[in-house]
C-alpha cells in the first residue's frame, strides 16, 4: 500500500486527541511529524498534551515540533472554557513521557521536512493556521512541495463560537486568509459538515465499554466535552449530538470515499466589527469566478456511519 506522507498541525485539546486514535494507528499514513500551535490552549499545554498522546498511543517515534504561541497579529483567544485548563477536560496523564520536542521550531521543522521529502506532503491542519501562514511567509518556495492542506474550520451557514465564525479561523483570521489564498490546494472541512459526524450519548457509553487506556481516555474526554459544549455553546439545541470536528477531518484524509466535495471561491473577513473570522464562500456563484479562481475544495457531505465504524474499530485495536 502506498502511504500518504503527512504532517499534522494541531492545538491538542479534546477533539484533536480523539482524532489521533485514527491517524496515529492508520497504516495508510506516513506521519513525517506533528507540530503544535496555540489555540484550544496555550502552546505549552497543547505541546505537553501532544507529546503524551503520542506516548500513550505507542507513537513516540514520530517527531514533534513546538509552534507559535500566539496568532500573527492578535493576542491569543483560547478555548479553555470548552477544553478545560489542561486542554483535556479532567483527564490527566498518570505517567508523563520524557519525550521532548524537536530542537527546531514548527516553522523550520516543516520547512526542512518538506524539502527532504521525495514526494509531496499533505498538511492536516486541525488548528489555527498560524504555523502554516508563517511557513509560507518565510519560505514561499515550499508551496511546490505541498500536495494539499486539509483544514478543519470555516462554514457557510453558522459559526462557533460566534454566529458567523468558527474557532480555528477566528483565532487567527489573517493566517487563515493567507493560507486559503496561497494557491495551494485547500480542502476545507467546515462546521456545516463536521456537525454531521456526531456521537450520541449511547455512542459515548459504547466507548466507555472498550477496555483499554486509549478508549478510556476517549470516553473521559467525550463525556467532559459533551457537558461543556452543551453548557457554553448551546449545543444541545443546535446539533444532533457531540460533534467531533477533528475526527471528521482526519477521516477525510484516510478515507475520502466517505465524503463529497465541491469547489468554491473563498475568502476570510479580517476587519469586520461583527464578522471577523467569517469565511465567505461563494456557493451561489454570485461572483462568477472561473474554475481556476475557485480556491476552496469544500467538503459538503459525510457518511457518519462510515466514520463511526472506523473510529470504534480503531479504539478496539488498542486492546
Amino acid at each position: 500500500m502506498e502511504q500518504i506522507s503527512v504532517i499534522i498541525d494541531c492545538d491538542t485539546g479534546i477533539d484533536d486527541m480523539v482524532s489521533f486514535a485514527v491517524t496515529l494507528s492508520s497504516k495508510k499514513l506516513n506521519i513525517l511529524g506533528i507540530t503544535t500551535v496555540a489555540g484550544n490552549q496555550k502552546i505549552d499545554i497543547t505541546t505537553y498534551n501532544t507529546l503524551n498522546g503520542l506516548a500513550l498511543m505507542g507513537r513516540e517515534d514520530i517527531p514533534l515540533a513546538r509552534g507559535e504561541e500566539k496568532p500573527l497579529y492578535r493576542p491569543l483567544r483560547d478555548a479553555g472554557y470548552i477544553h478545560g485548563n489542561g486542554g483535556l477536560g479532567e483527564y490527566y496523564f498518570k505517567n508523563p513521557t520524557s519525550k521532548q520536542p524537536d530542537k527546531l521550531d514548527a516553522v523550520h521543522f516543516i520547512y526542512e521536512t518538506l524539502m527532504k521529502s521525495e514526494e509531496k506532503v499533505v498538511i492536516l491542519a486541525l488548528a489555527p493556521l498560524t504555523n502554516i501562514a508563517k511557513l509560507l511567509m518565510q519560505y514561499p518556495e515550499v508551496k511546490e512541495r505541498i500536495e494539499k492542506i486539509i483544514f478543519m474550520g470555516g462554514s457557510i451557514r453558522s459559526g462557533n463560537p460566534t454566529p458567523v465564525s468558527t474557532f480555528n479561523v477566528l483565532v487567527d483570521p489573517e493566517a487563515a486568509r493567507l493560507v486559503m489564498k496561497s494557491g495551494i490546494s485547500f480542502h476545507m472541512c467546515p462546521m456545516d459538515t463536521t456537525k454531521d459526524a456526531y456521537l450520541t450519548d449511547e455512542d459515548i457509553e459504547h466507548i466507555g465499554k472498550i477496555n483499554n487506556p486509549v478508549a478510556q481516555m476517549n470516553y473521559q474526554l467525550c463525556k467532559f466535552y459533551n457537558d461543556t459544549v452543551n453548557k457554553n455553546n448551546n449545543a444541545h439545541n443546535r446539533f444532533k449530538g457531540l460533534c467531533i470536528h477533528d475526527l471528521c477531518t482526519a477521516v477525510y484524509l484516510t478515507n475520502p470515499e466517505l465524503f463529497t466535495t465541491v469547489k468554491y471561491y473563498g475568502d476570510v473577513e479580517t476587519k469586520g466589527e461583527l464578522t471577523t473570522g467569517f469565511t465567505m464562500l461563494d456557493y451561489e456563484d454570485i461572483l462568477r469566478k472561473s474554475d481556476e479562481e475557485k480556491n476552496v475544495t469544500y467538503i459538503n457531505s459525510v457518511n457518519r456511519d462510515g466514520i463511526l465504524k472506523i473510529y470504534f474499530e480503531t479504539l478496539k485495536s488498542f486492546e
